[in-house]
């Protein structure tokens, strides 16, 4: 072999030389590129394990002995999920949650059109029907389908149904309300949800009490805890969910039926199981022993059985699904 042939740039160990150059370069590309890959993996895990954290908070109403329901549920990615609102009169303070978030809500959850519960809303949705630089986005708005005649047929002075009225008056003009039913399940900004009681034949059926006994009741859970919404479901109910959904019953959290009062009995919350509970009522509705209600008999007895009991006088109140 002719040496001097071989160093020359058109020589054969010339060009072994550069296949060499160009194979070390392109294991150095592929280390690189693995390199940027597993980092940006690691990047995207740490960002996805710090997006599976929401918080659900529960907040006071306006006062005044009222009773009312008002939570919200956000995560890290800044997605807000609505649940009721509260009177009319609590509208600015939902107000002021909802700015927070330029006014924008992922999923409002209405479990059912009582005033203590959709007055808010339904203030809002008025407000933009007429036109306001504060109008409100909503994606969703999730609810129960009723049956208008029989409620209608049976309500009693305390349902207010004019509240109910003005709810459908406002959401039959919008294409984003979706009616839940009764083993529903949906995707909740990252949280699996499943309904476990709606409007139906049995609520058809009883003389009074209609609209509680027929709103939403669902179960939030992550992948390591879980919250179960009562709303304002009452005793009467309890037999065909505990016969339906026994199993998916146990909570880490519950919001208790009917704000804690006249609402569901120990023997389903101890199917619950929690090991905190939110009242959503005054002082003077969940202690009064003198008056007719029986709050105070259910704040003793999960306080028996080691609950820790959220109420309006530490509000707002916080706990964390993971």
């Amino acid at each position: 072999m002719n040496n001097k042939e071989n160093r020359l740039p058109g020589g054969n160990g010339w060009k072994k030389l550069a296949v060499l150059e160009l194979a070390l370069l392109l294991v150095l590309c592929c280390a690189a590129g693995g390199a940027f890959y597993l980092r940006r993996r690691a990047a995207q895990a740490q960002k996805n394990s710090a997006q599976k954290e929401w918080t659900v908070t529960q907040y006071a109403g306006s006062g005044d002995g009222l009773q009312s329901m008002f939570y919200s549920i956000t995560d890290t990615a800044g997605h807000l999920v609505v649940i009721d609102g509260g009177w009319e009169q609590d509208e600015p303070s939902v107000r002021q949650l909802l700015q927070a978030y330029g006014n924008h809500v992922d999923a409002w959850i209405i479990t059912h059109a009582h005033p203590d519960h959709v007055g808010a809303l339904n203030a809002i949705l008025a407000d933009n029907e007429n036109g306001t630089d504060q109008k409100v986005d909503i994606d969703t708005i999730y609810t129960v389908e009723v049956n208008r005649e029989r409620y209608e047929a049976t309500a009693k002075d305390y349902d207010v149904v004019s509240s109910y009225e003005d709810f459908i008056s406002h959401t039959e003009k919008l294409s984003n309300v979706v009616y839940l039913k009764d083993k529903d399940t949906l995707d909740l900004i990252g949280l699996n949800m499943k309904v476990l009681n709606s409007w139906n034949e049995k609520v058809d059926a009883m003389e009074n009490n209609l609209l509680n006994n027929g709103s939403l009741m669902f179960r939030i859970s992550g992948e390591q805890n879980s919250m179960l919404f009562c709303a304002d479901v009452q005793s009467q109910m309890e037999s065909g969910i505990l016969e339906e959904h026994q199993e998916e019953l146990p909570s880490d959290y519950v919001q208790l039926g009917h704000h804690g009062n006249w609402g569901l009995t120990m023997n389903f919350y101890n199917q619950v199981n929690p090991k905190a509970v939110f009242f959503d009522a005054p002082s003077p509705v969940i202690d009064n022993e003198q008056e007719t209600y029986d709050g105070y008999q259910l704040r003793n007895d999960l306080a028996a059985r080691g609950c820790t009991i959220f109420r309006w006088g530490s509000a707002p109140n916080a706990v964390v699904l993971r």
